[in-house]
């Protein structure tokens, strides 16, 4: 590899060298979690998960959803009662979501929260639309 140029790692992140690939993941849900803190999968918090909500078939209740857009995380994050997105620090094996085909999802056994990110009321009422407009999709048979 010649100077400068970068590898690629599984998540699709730039690699120098040895070095951990450079990316920023993050995961939207609910207000409450502070830095520091984990984000923990469901199985263990008890808390409502994409599973509940018809999702059952490919979602684990025992791991963390991470993903490498913001957009991604504020669309899921949507979902929830008071919305935010946590970036955050995946823990432990670090795989591709199978659902996800773009390579931007992952899911990790647990993961530490570094920064905060409020979402504008107008992309909240943004996201809760594309859900909604999945959802009569979903319903209708129609491919997402």
């Amino acid at each position: 590899m010649r100077e400068g140029q970068c590898r690629r790692s599984m998540t699709s992140a730039p690699k120098q060298g040895t070095a951990k690939p450079v990316a920023r993941y993050f995961h939207g849900g609910n207000r409450g979690l502070k830095v520091g803190d984990y984000v923990l999968p469901p199985s263990e918090t008890g808390r409502d998960s994409v599973s509940d909500f018809g999702a059952q078939i490919v979602h684990r209740k025992d791991r963390v959803y991470v993903s490498t857009r913001q957009t991604d995380a504020q669309l899921f994050a949507s979902a929830s009662q008071e919305p935010v997105v946590y970036e955050v620090e995946p823990e432990g094996e670090l795989a591709p979501d199978p659902d996800c085909m773009s390579g931007v999802s992952f899911t990790c056994p647990k993961a530490k929260i570094t920064a905060v990110h409020k979402i504008s009321g107008k992309n909240i009422k943004k996201a809760r639309k594309a859900l909604i407009a999945g959802s009569h999709r979903r319903a209708r048979g129609v491919p997402t």
